[in-house]
């Protein structure tokens, strides 16, 4: 479980100095102080665990990490991320919350919302994605408003947010997911016409010449 002292102590630090650290972020250590070298080596040594999977060693080289920098993103971002993994929701939601303070931008909103989501609790994730979208709108984050509009069975905004995310970017998924919102609606010619252009889509997509792996190394 995240540490609650350390996570209290930051979030008071945080309503105090808002004013002074809103829009400011170092370009060295994503938080609120110089990186010392100290810090340094035991930010890469939480990254190599990280990297590994190794989740329960990098949860406590990232909450040393907080102890030397309580206002370290890359600490709560990375805390955050494992204590999903371990559907921890509850502590990731602590972290994402401190982040979207420390640096409120769309992917840390997106974070908060996704999370909140996991939770099931669909209307801070609407909060959330709301807000993630105002900062800079993206087909995504138009597909997960979606999914917690339909979590609370509100159709219209459901298909409202699914109908932005096919404007900005008419991807075989989000067509997909349309057309589903319009079934549920019994809209039924226009869930069709949807399916139609899906499978275009995906027809018309370039496929792997055979032998060839996708993601894999170039030369």
């Amino acid at each position: 479980m995240l540490e609650g002292g350390i996570i209290v102590f930051a979030i008071i630090i945080l309503y105090l100095a808002l004013a002074r650290t809103t829009g400011r972020q170092s370009a060295t250590d994503l938080g609120g102080k110089s990186v010392t070298p100290q810090l340094a080596s035991l930010l890469d040594y939480a990254a190599r665990l990280y990297a590994e999977r190794k989740y329960v060693a990098a949860e406590k080289a990232y909450l040393r990490v907080l102890r030397l920098d309580h206002k370290n993103t890359s600490a709560y971002l990375r805390l955050g991320a494992i204590y999903i993994a371990q559907k921890n929701y509850n502590d990731a939601i602590e972290c994402y919350v401190v982040v979207s303070q420390i640096a409120p931008n769309a992917l840390h909103f997106q974070y908060l919302g996704q999370a909140y989501l996991e939770n099931r609790n669909h209307i801070k994730a609407i909060a959330s994605l709301e807000k993630s979208i105002m900062f800079e709108a993206s087909s995504q984050r138009y597909m997960l408003l979606a999914r917690a509009y339909s979590k609370i069975a509100n159709h219209s905004r459901t298909i409202t947010a699914l109908e932005r995310a096919v404007e900005l970017e008419p991807t075989a998924r989000a067509l997909v997911l349309l057309a589903d919102a319009y079934d549920a609606t019994k809209e039924r010619d226009k869930a069709a016409a949807l399916r139609s252009r899906a499978k275009q889509l995906r027809e018309n997509q370039p496929h792997p010449a055979p032998g060839m792996i996708i993601g894999g190394p170039t030369a």
